[in-house]
């Protein structure tokens, strides 16, 4: 729904024209500045009117997180003093946009989806987060002020920390690592409730389920479209124009990166597959059932047939029918009826009918 009212709002609208599209939010964007000079890491709020071009600063390395994509004024003022393309401003304001990798003259751009599970509702949660990595410098764009990072903070922070020492391009891939390492946890969540599933379809089977299991490959769809392209982001990681914004000594971590991606995909594919098994297993349970259901109703059609039979012959009304005259004509039929039932009844359970 998100994606067609921003397409209508987009139609007559120039390329890089910046357009919020999540939730309206009131609270003003806040912007975090983490600056390192080659012997201590310095933390502070930074304002809007603020002139950000001291990223750039030669020496230093910096990282300035921005919670909120919700000012278009904020966005384009940052694309102006550090030269950021149009269209990769307008790229960050739509939260719809796709996970993917742009290498540009001066920069790359990347963008991811963060994934958090509900401790309240247990429902996944997906919030965008772009990357814009120089040389020098890296901007974190978030859709709201989100605590993933919290722990590397706190490692930056540490008297001794090594991750700026390591450059920039190290700082960026710590915090993609952080995001992936997060898909498992999500996967892992995804998967107990697909083995909860299925012994519920073993156990406690219930037309309910089936509900369950269309909302849970839906929750897979749509995982499926944010994470899934980790893979072909993170081979492109190791490509030369991109390895140079990284750095060539983090290479071996873009390639354990990639082995995660790789996995994540596997993983996906395989729940997948699963899902659908949970529906075939599913309609054959409920088809077995209707079969047991079917089996016992024609066996107490084919019980009562001969009964019937014998009910209607001598229900006639016929003036002579010799055995309605017999004294015991009565108690005779209906040891017959009763002979029939359970002679019956014994061919059924050693055909094992019953």
């Amino acid at each position: 729904m998100k994606e067609n009212s921003y397409t209508r709002k987009k139609v007559g609208l120039p390329p890089g024209t910046i357009l919020y599209t999540g939730n309206k939010i009131n609270k003003e964007v806040s912007m975090e500045l983490y600056s390192f000079d080659g012997n201590k890491v310095s933390r502070r709020k930074i304002e809007k009117d603020e002139n950000l071009s001291i990223l750039n600063e030669k020496g230093k390395l910096n990282w300035l997180n921005i919670d909120g994509l919700h000012d278009a004024d904020l966005i384009n003022k940052i694309g102006e003093e550090l030269n950021i393309n149009s269209l990769v401003l307008e790229d960050l304001a739509n939260v719809n946009q796709r996970v993917k990798i742009e290498v540009w003259e001066n920069y790359i751009f990347i963008v991811l989806k963060l994934t958090e599970l509900n401790p309240k509702n247990k429902n996944i949660e997906y919030k965008q987060i772009s990357f814009i990595l120089g040389e020098n410098y890296l901007l974190t764009f978030q859709e709201g002020n989100d605590k993933i990072f919290d722990a590397l903070r706190k490692r930056i922070e540490l008297p001794n920390s090594k991750i700026f020492y390591r450059g920039i391009g190290y700082l960026a891939y710590a915090m993609i690592d952080i995001i992936v390492d997060n898909y498992f946890v999500i996967l892992d969540f995804l998967e107990e409730k697909i083995d909860g599933l299925e012994r519920k379809i073993l156990n406690e089977f219930s037309d309910k389920l089936a509900e369950k299991i269309l909302k849970l490959k839906s929750e897979l769809s749509y995982l499926k479209k944010g994470i899934y392209p980790i893979r072909e982001i993170s081979a492109k990681f190791q490509s030369e124009d991109v390895i140079s914004y990284f750095g060539i000594k983090n290479k071996m971590y873009l390639s354990d990166l990639h082995d995660h991606g790789i996995t994540i995909c596997d993983i996906l594919e395989t729940m997948t597959s699963r899902t659908s098994e949970l529906f075939q297993l599913y309609y054959s349970i409920l088809s077995n059932d209707m079969n047991n259901v079917m089996k016992v109703l024609a066996i107490i059609s084919t019980i009562f047939m001969p009964l019937s039979f014998l009910a209607g012959l001598y229900g006639m009304n016929f003036k002579y029918i010799p055995e309605l005259n017999y004294q015991y004509g009565y108690f005779i039929l209906l040891g017959i009826m009763v002979v029939l039932v359970v002679g019956m009844f014994i061919i059924f359970k050693k055909k094992k009918w019953l």
